[in-house]
């Protein structure tokens, strides 16, 4: 005889879940399907959820109410996974909400000290943020920076000084960056003949 999944069954054939004590479904839910218990575990923390929710404040555009709740929760469940409770089962529900309040606050903080740059066109990305881009030449690896340098300088033949004034450097920086520049060619030519 087939047993058929929980999710076949209709609403009124479900067993209701008895009443379980906090260690008893923290247990279940880390041995048990997660999928089962895990709903019922944060209907059950619903009260401490909401409290904690509502001590935490949102901070728009970012983050808003529902992220708060569902960071909440998918702190709730990360906690519950990993923890061995060795408390009174009175205390199981406040330490779990507890732990999950720290981390969202914390995580909040951390937000609001770095707080993100939404780009946009008028916007451009600043320079550091550019991940550094490789062509992968015939010679070797060459960074595209130094590629467009070595460019502009050798066969464009822009002189250095307007160079140097276009980056807000001295021409005797900008000429240190072509050499740089040129040894990192080099180097990435000796490691593509290593290789070979």
């Amino acid at each position: 005889m087939e047993v058929p999944e929980l999710e076949t069954l209709p609403p009124a054939t479900l067993q209701p879940a008895p009443e379980l004590s906090w260690s008893a479904l923290l247990a279940a839910y880390r041995l048990g399907p997660k999928q089962r218990w895990s709903g019922l575990l944060v209907e059950s923390l619903g009260p401490w959820l909401t409290n904690a929710r509502k001590t935490l404040l949102a901070d728009a555009p970012y983050v808003d109410i529902e992220d708060i709740a569902q960071e909440l929760v998918l702190e709730v469940l990360a906690m519950a996974e990993r923890w061995d409770p060795h408390c009174d089962d009175c205390w199981i529900p406040r330490r779990l909400v507890e732990y999950a309040e720290d981390q969202v606050r914390e995580s909040l903080k951390r937000e609001r000290r770095t707080p993100g740059l939404e780009l946009t066109d008028e916007i451009e990305a600043p320079p550091g943020e550019q991940p550094e881009v490789l062509f992968d030449t015939p010679l070797g690896l060459v960074a595209a920076a130094d590629l467009q340098l070595i460019h502009r300088v050798k066969v464009l033949g822009e002189p250095v000084e307007i160079l140097a004034a276009q980056a807000g450097i001295t021409p005797r920086q900008m000429r240190q960056r072509v050499r740089n520049a040129r040894l990192r060619a080099q180097a990435a030519i000796r490691a593509g003949d290593a290789r070979a």
